[in-house]
């Protein structure tokens, strides 16, 4: 296995370092921007120098989520509406309650609250808030997902084998070679038209494996605005996977304040 490259780059005015990865899984090269810092992956025989022209291509939205890491760290622990969280659903911040009743219920229940969610957990069990709204969630994106797939598959003439909702950290979805479609949960938080897309994307991919030219045509006939859908994706990558827990813990010690 080859061992990561650290190296560092001018972005701007900022001076940036990152970590080289080379993965033999993987088939196209990313960059990834946590709090641990930047990572760009690269298929295992890529070229190092791409990795320094990747990001300089992306710079501004790299830039952008370097930036909102240190906002986060700022903010963390900021004062918001008593009572309440938030998340990220179908592209807006909607909010989240936290509500302990007495029952012999032994699961929590997720229902709508206005414009807001509601998670409604026995008093006194061990059940955990953030995984009841996560499977409601994972729910939510199934069956939204399967809409969307009724009907792309026989507009695209393109029928996966098997199709799976999960919880990947790096991607939105997947296409493999055996033509099994895989696609991130966390997708039902972004705006109908990011699912819509994604879902295109991965069925383009059953007729041309490759970003190609070919591949993008593919896309931009079932999907005229796909360049600003994926650019949401890169923007807002890392609202996608913040941590449901953060705003269950956040509402639940404004509660005890209360």
């Amino acid at each position: 296995m080859t061992k990561d490259l650290n190296s560092s780059i001018l972005l701007g005015r900022r001076r940036v370092d990152y970590a080289i990865r080379f993965s033999p899984a993987a088939r196209k090269c990313r960059i990834k921007v946590n709090p641990s810092g930047v990572q760009v992956v690269l298929p295992q025989a890529t070229n190092a120098a791409r990795a320094g022209a990747l990001l300089k291509e992306h710079s501004s939205w790299v830039l952008s989520q370097l930036a909102f890491l240190r906002r986060m760290g700022s903010l963390r622990y900021a004062p918001r509406e008593p009572g309440f969280g938030s998340i990220l659903l179908h592209g807006e911040h909607v909010r989240l309650e936290v509500v302990e009743e007495d029952t012999h219920r032994r699961f929590g229940i997720v229902e709508r609250n206005g414009t807001g969610l509601r998670v409604r957990v026995p008093k006194g069990r061990r059940v955990n808030p953030a995984r009841t709204l996560e499977n409601w969630l994972r729910r939510q994106a199934r069956k939204e997902i399967a809409n969307r797939l009724a009907e792309h598959v026989p507009q695209m003439r393109q029928r996966p084998e098997r199709i799976y909702v999960m919880g990947q950290r790096t991607n939105s979805g997947g296409c493999s070679s055996r033509r099994n479609l895989s696609f991130n949960w966390r997708l039902v938080m972004a705006p109908p038209g990011v699912l819509d897309y994604l879902v295109v994307h991965e069925l383009a991919h059953l007729a041309e494996p490759h970003h190609s030219t070919k591949f993008w045509l593919i896309v931009r006939s079932y999907c005229p605005d796909y360049y600003r859908h994926k650019s949401w994706l890169m923007r807002n990558q890392h609202s996608l996977q913040a941590p449901l827990a953060a705003s269950i813990q956040h509402d639940e010690k404004q509660q005890r304040k209360g």
